[in-house]
Parts: structure tokens; C-alpha cells; sequence
């Protein structure tokens, strides 16, 4: 056997191995930390000199992980039979019953790794993301080039595998369950459709158990399971209506014309892989996650549909509308996310490709009639027509029929067109309930891009007779169809920064190592995991509880002034969580009223609180004594707040669930600006300039400041803030009102002779994120500051 003959043999599984390390280099590019300085790259990386994970879900997913290699289960107990966290939304806890297949598989891989050689298991955690996900590109490349050519096989596994949406989710450093939500369902679908192809039912019955094992794994992967349980079926019954009664085709038969029911069940290809796929996975579910289980998950939809309306409309305010992968998408969004704008194009043009595909071809004309039977035409007689015209019709019709070959391949694609017009509305209807469903949806785009380009490509062949540069023609057509793609996901792995870095993990080392184990961490939602995976350390609220009336709460201790009030809600919310709203809201049966009740209440000692709640509230001593309970417990379990640099950028979110209105269910968003300034010497005069474009002038004892900016008429102005601050070292040097219209205030801080400017809402001069992490604590007597590093202060709450 001669090189070319090796190379036509072996060359599906040679640009297999291309397309896999194409993409999975891509993914890989991540641990290089290019957009970071040399210098500072250490600062992002552990002691084992990998990145720090990319995103806080990664922390979560690997703390389940060590606890089901250490503990056997994902929890840290169990609680009336069920694995429960108590790190998490502490001190309630919630349960870990959590899609497993992410911990078991990365426990197996490791376990196996560690039989060679000594490996971490965050060394596992980090590549396992990129390898899983670019295995996509397999079935991907070979369901398309079933139908198709190696072109759109090529075509479909380069944009499924580059995809922004699903790459932004699955490279290295990003260890989360998005790894298996492309490459899973693609499985299911593949086989299910191989299924339905076969022609025996050794293989028909082989691809259907495929699906149905492909279909059990991914229902252990990600609870969105159903949808493409739910696309099997629907693609099934309207293949079968529409092949029968819109294209004529013998796709099921009547029972009538068999010796048995089971004979005619099992030449029915359609009706027996879908009802073994849908019995078997019925059944093998049923085992795997409990009847009750299976119920819940297969109903999802019917919560699905009202996500969006999740966000509004309850008491307390509903966290998920600063979650963006909840945010209705634009179409540049959606363009973007599913691999550029000719990758949609295309993707959507695969659908009237294939009917035109289904329309009759000239040739299949010239074949009924090299086929059919010779006609003698007789004489026309007058008044009559010719009825030699209609013969033909006839004739071809019936010809169509007995060539096996096309009839076979028009099935094939009556059955594409069937599949990819149902997933792309499914899916993007999908997306009107949040942006994270785009890589849902990117899916069958890619594949149907893939179908469009494997379709053009023989029409261009018949155009351009040479094959070599026919073969270039249509690799440019792929390279302008995939270009977005790829370049898009280079630049995401090329400016991968880290979701935490050396400050904060040695903050949280400081925890660990001198806190009690019962110790308490509370800070604004999106580092918990992050806290309770390397602190060990319970949290009262993280990623999987934000949606929550924590979020309220938390957002009052950052955003209020009284230091008292704030500690006060740490203290309730690390000793007993919600217990003390929710047995006063059981009481008032109004939320409002009994947020204004704690408010007066948490600031006081118990004594006090009591009087307030029984003259003021007229709430009965036993009722008030029951909240206390919770609110001033005697013995309240020690607790640690953490304010963080990164908390700047969300002060929006915080204020805006801080400051929330129960009379009209409203917050209002409010921002800080901080900036490195420089400093200039004018006239004697020092002149301190921030990139936020805040001015400060200082002579003498003398200190002015303002924020400058544009006017109507393009003149610069300068606004004067409503309140100055100066902070030279730990100090505050001064803090006086300046203009008490001015809807701004502004912060200069002075250390070691380098300036930093900050201007914010006037309704953040005096919150307490701003006196802790920006003053420094200066003046509070209720937090201690225990622990600090470059942008992360750890404070003791008395």
C-alpha cells in the first residue's frame, strides 16, 4: 500500500487528530497568561505555578470534588439521608445533590494519574475542562460528514469547537460542568440519528444504546438534561408525519401487512429507536437519580420558561438581574457567541439547502427516462388530449421510488431538515430566557453550517473542473466561515486573567490558619466559593445561594453608614442566618415592616431591641423573644468580613440591593471611580491629576478638588464634590463638605508618595465598604481590622 492509498484510508482519523489538537491548543493557550506581564504573572499562579482557577463555579466544583474522593459523597454530612454543605449558605446549609459527573470523572482521572506519578488534583481539575470539550469535534465532524463530505465535517467540528460561547466556558482553568453540555448532547443526537440510518437491527440496536448511555451520562452532567430528551422524541414524530404525508415516503408501515406485531415493530427504524431510546433512558434514569428525581428534572421545562419572570416581582429584591448570563442576549451577542456572522448565516441556510436538496434534479429526470419503458405515442385524435406528458410524470415518480440509493438519501434529508429546523427553534427560543443559553444554540448552528458548506461544495465543483483548485476555493470558503471563530477564541484564551491572585489566597490562607474551625466568612456573593474551598471555612453567601434575601442584607451592611446596623446584620447572618427575618416576616406577614423593624432592632443590644419590638411594633413579648433568639443570639458564632479591590467595580450591584425601596420595589445603582493619579508642581502649587479625570490642588493647609468634565457647549467645568476626604497613610486627614448640591464626593489617598483618586455617588461618602476598605476602618470601633494584603482587608466583628 503506497503513501497516497495510507492517506486515503486513514485521512478521517488524521483530521480528527488535527482538528482536536487545533482546538485544544487554542483552550491551552490560557496557561500562559499572555495579556499579563511577565512580572506580575506569579502573582496569578499557585504554589504549583498553574493559574489560579478563571471563574468562582471552578472553586465549588473542586471543593464537591475533594470531598467525594476524601468522603466518599459531595457534602460535608449527611442531613435525613441526603449529602448536605454546610461551607455553603451557611449556617442552613443547602443540599449537594448536584450533577456528579464532574467530580466522578475527575476523581477517576486522577486516581488514574496518581498510579503513574504524583499529580495534584488542581493540576486535574485545570486541563480536564479543555481536553473534554475539544473532544466535540469528533462526532461533530463525523455526523456532518456523514451527510455531507469532509468539508462540512471540517467545517462543523472547527466552529462547535471554537464556538465563543462554549470556548469562553471550557479553557484551561475553567473547570465547570459547560465542558460537558456541548460535547454530550451532540453524542445523543449523533447516535440517535446513526440509529434511525441503520439499515440492520444489530447496528440500529447498537446506536440506540449508544444514545441511551450517551443520554444517561449527560442527565448525570448538567440538570438541562431534558431538552435534548424532549428534542429526540419531537424529531421523531414530525420526521414521521412529514417524510409520510408531506414527501410520500414509507418511513412507518401498517401492522396489517405482518405475521406479527413484533416483526413489523422491528422494521419500523424510526418507531423502534425511538421507543427504545426513550424506555430504556426512562428506565436507566429512573435508577440513576430516583423516581422522584426524574420527575422533577424531566418537568424542567416548565420552570425554564419563567426565569425571566424570577427577576421581578417578589418582596425581597431577586439578585439574578445582575447575574449576565440571565440578561436577554442582543443579536450581536448571539452572533458573536456562536462563532461569528457567517457562521450563522450559515448555519440557518442549512435549512432551505435541504429542501432544495428535496426538490426534483434534472437528472432525475434524464434517469426516468433512460429508465422507463418506451412508449408508443398513437395518433392524437381530435377532441382528444395527449396523455404521453402524464405517463412521464408517472414514470419518474414511480422510478424515484425504486432507486434505493436516492431514496435513502432523500430521507436523509427529509430527516436533517426535520432535525436542524426543530434545534434551531428550540434553542433560540431558549435564548429569549438568558445569554447562557447561547452555546445551546451554537450548536446547531455550527452543524448546520457544516451541512450548508458540504452541500455548496459539489456545486462548486461543477464550476471549477480542476480539482486541486476547486479544493482551495472551498477551504477559502471555510476559512471565511470559521476565521470569527478562531480568532475569537484565540483571543479569549489570550487574555484569560485569573479569577483570584496571590492577596487573595493568602488572605484566605490567614483564615484557615488562625480562625476556629466554626469561624464564619461573609462578603459580597461572587468569591464565596472561592472562600469556602480555600479557607475551609463556612460562608453565609456564595454563587449557589445569591438568589436569596441575603443579598439584600449583605448589600445594607456594605451600603449603610451606621456601623452598628451593619454589624448587627453580620452577626444575624453568620449565627442564624434567615431565622430571624423569616420568624418576623411569619408575625408581620409583610416584608417591608419587618425589614423596618430589624433595622431599628440590629444596631441596639437585646434589651433595647426587645422594647422597640413590643412598644413600638407591638409585637408579644414571646414573639419578640422568639426573633431575638436569632437576631442577639447570646453566643454568636465568630464571623470574619472580607471588603476587596474587586468589589469597587460591583459596588453598582451592592448599593443597588442595599439601598432596595419595599414601598415601591426599587434600588438605585450607585458607583465609585478610582484611579492612579499624577502629580505636577505648579506655582508652589501641588497639582494631582487622576485618570478618572479628578483634579486635586493642594497649597499649604490649603486643599481644593473637583471632577472635571465636558458642558453642553464642549467647555471643561469643573464640579466641586459634595463632601472631601484625604487619607494620608492610616490617617484621615480631612473630611469636610464642600458643596452640598454636588451630587459626587471625592477621595484622595496618599501612601508613600504615590496618590489614587476616587469619586463616587455622594451616597457612598460614608457607607461602610467606604469607611472599612477605603478609609481604612479609621474611626469604627465594631471591625477590627485582622488581616491585609494588596486589595483585600479581612476585619474581626465585634
Amino acid at each position: 500500500m503506497n503513501s497516497k492509498e495510507v492517506l486515503s484510508k486513514y485521512k478521517p482519523i488524521i483530521i480528527i487528530i488535527l482538528l482536536f489538537s487545533v482546538v485544544f491548543f487554542l483552550r491551552a493557550q490560557s496557561v500562559y497568561l499572555d495579556s499579563v506581564p511577565d512580572d506580575y504573572k506569579s502573582f496569578y499562579q499557585d504554589q504549583n505555578g498553574l493559574p489560579y482557577f478563571s471563574e468562582m463555579d471552578s472553586y465549588y466544583n473542586f471543593r464537591l470534588t475533594q470531598n467525594y474522593i476524601n468522603n466518599g459523597y459531595l457534602g460535608d454530612t449527611f442531613i435525613n439521608g441526603t449529602p448536605w454543605d454546610l461551607h455553603s449558605y451557611y449556617p442552613q446549609g443547602r443540599s449537594a445533590v448536584y450533577s456528579p459527573l464532574i467530580a466522578y470523572l475527575t476523581a477517576f482521572v486522577y486516581s488514574i494519574v496518581n498510579i503513574f506519578t504524583n499529580v495534584p488534583l488542581t493540576t486535574v481539575a485545570f486541563w480536564i475542562g479543555p481536553f473534554i470539550a475539544s473532544l466535540c469535534v469528533i462526532p461533530a465532524y463525523l455526523f456532518v460528514r456523514r451527510i455531507t463530505n469532509d468539508y462540512g465535517g471540517i467545517t462543523a467540528a472547527i466552529l462547535i469547537g471554537t464556538a465563543a460561547s462554549y470556548f469562553s466556558h471550557t479553557f484551561a482553568g475553567f473547570f465547570d460542568t459547560d465542558m460537558f453540555n456541548i460535547l454530550l448532547p451532540l453524542l445523543v443526537m449523533w447516535f440517535f440519528i446513526e440509529s434511525i440510518r441503520a439499515d440492520s437491527i444489530k447496528w440500529r440496536s447498537i446506536y440506540a444504546a449508544l444514545s441511551v448511555i450517551s443520554m444517561l451520562i449527560f442527565s448525570s452532567a448538567w440538570t438541562g438534561w431534558w431538552y435534548v430528551f424532549y428534542l429526540v422524541i419531537a424529531v421523531s414524530v414530525v420526521y414521521l408525519l412529514v417524510s409520510k404525508y408531506i414527501f410520500g415516503m414509507d418511513t412507518f408501515k401498517s401492522p396489517k401487512g405482518y405475521s406479527s406485531k413484533k416483526d413489523w415493530f422491528m422494521d419500523q427504524k424510526v418507531i423502534f429507536s425511538v421507543v427504545i431510546f426513550v424506555l430504556a433512558s426512562t428506565i436507566l434514569m429512573i435508577i440513576s437519580m430516583g423516581p422522584t428525581g426524574f420527575a422533577d428534572s424531566l418537568f424542567g421545562p416548565f420552570g425554564f420558561t419563567t426565569i425571566q419572570d424570577a427577576v421581578t416581582g417578589t418582596s425581597y429584591p431577586n439578585v439574578y438581574v445582575s447575574v449576565s448570563e440571565l440578561q436577554i442576549p442582543s443579536f450581536s451577542d448571539v452572533m458573536n457567541g456562536a462563532g461569528g456572522i457567517f457562521a450563522l448565516i450559515f448555519g440557518i441556510l442549512s435549512v432551505p439547502l435541504l429542501i432544495w436538496k428535496l426538490k426534483p434534479k434534472n437528472d432525475n429526470k434524464d434517469k426516468a427516462k433512460d429508465t422507463a419503458p418506451k412508449i408508443k405515442k398513437k395518433p392524437r385524435r381530435k377532441g382528444r388530449k395527449n396523455k404521453v406528458e402524464p405517463i412521464k410524470e408517472k414514470t419518474e415518480r414511480i422510478t424515484v421510488r425504486k432507486d434505493p440509493k436516492l431514496l435513502k438519501m432523500k430521507k436523509d434529508y427529509v430527516l436533517y431538515l426535520v432535525l436542524f429546523s426543530l434545534w434551531l427553534l428550540i434553542t433560540a427560543y431558549a435564548m429569549t430566557k438568558g445569554s447562557r443559553f447561547i452555546a445551546t444554540f451554537s450548536l446547531p448552528i455550527a452543524l448546520g453550517a457544516g451541512v450548508s458548506i458540504g452541500l455548496i461544495a459539489p456545486f462548486i465543483g461543477k464550476y471549477i473542473k480542476n480539482a486541486k483548485y476547486c479544493a482551495v476555493v472551498i477551504l477559502l470558503l471555510i476559512g471565511v466561515v470559521a476565521y470569527p471563530a478562531v480568532s475569537g477564541a484565540y483571543a479569549i484564551s489570550y487574555s484569560v486573567v485569573p479569577g483570584t491572585d496571590d492577596s487573595m489566597y493568602d488572605s484566605l490562607g490567614w483564615i484557615k490558619n488562625n480562625t476556629s474551625n466554626d469561624t464564619v466568612i461573609t462578603s459580597w456573593w461572587d468569591y464565596g466559593h472561592l472562600f469556602a474551598s480555600a479557607a475551609d471555612r463556612p460562608v453565609t453567601f456564595d454563587g449557589g445561594s445569591q438568589n436569596s434575601p441575603r443579598a439584600y442584607w449583605v448589600g445594607k451592611a456594605l451600603f449603610t453608614s451606621d456601623e452598628n446596623l451593619s454589624a448587627g446584620i453580620l452577626r444575624m447572618l453568620s449565627s442564624s442566618g434567615d431565622l430571624g427575618y423569616l420568624t418576623l416576616e411569619n408575625y408581620t406577614k409583610n416584608t417591608g415592616k419587618s425589614v423596618e423593624i430589624l433595622t431599628k432592632t440590629l444596631p441596639v443590644d437585646k434589651e433595647n431591641a426587645r422594647t422597640i419590638m413590643v412598644n413600638d411594633y407591638k409585637l408579644t413579648a414571646v414573639q419578640a423573644d422568639n426573633v431575638l433568639k436569632y437576631t442577639h443570639p447570646d453566643n454568636p458564632t465568630p464571623h470574619v468580613f472580607i471588603t476587596s479591590s474587586d468589589m469597587l467595580g460591583k459596588a453598582g450591584w451592592w448599593s443597588y440591593f442595599g439601598s432596595w425601596n419595599f414601598n415601591n420595589n426599587s434600588g438605585q445603582n450607585y458607583v465609585y471611580s478610582a484611579a492612579a493619579a499624577n502629580t505636577t508642581q505648579v506655582n508652589g502649587t501641588t497639582v494631582i491629576q487622576g485618570e478618572n479625570n479628578v483634579v486635586v490642588q493642594i497649597n499649604g493647609s490649603q486643599i481644593s478638588a473637583g471632577l472635571l468634565y465636558l458642558d453642553n457647549s464642549n467647555k471643561t467645568q469643573v464640579m466641586p464634590p459634595h463632601k472631601l476626604t484625604v487619607i494620608q497613610g492610616n490617617t484621615t486627614t480631612m473630611d469636610q463638605v464642600v458643596n452640598n448640591d454636588s451630587p459626587i464626593s471625592i477621595l484622595l489617598i496618599a501612601q508613600n508618595n504615590t496618590y489614587a483618586t476616587v469619586v463616587m455617588n455622594k451616597e457612598l461618602e460614608s457607607s461602610m465598604f467606604t469607611r472599612l476598605f477605603l478609609m481604612g476602618g479609621n474611626g469604627l470601633t465594631r471591625f477590627k481590622l485582622a488581616s491585609q494584603k494588596s486589595g483585600v482587608m479581612v476585619w474581626n466583628v465585634n
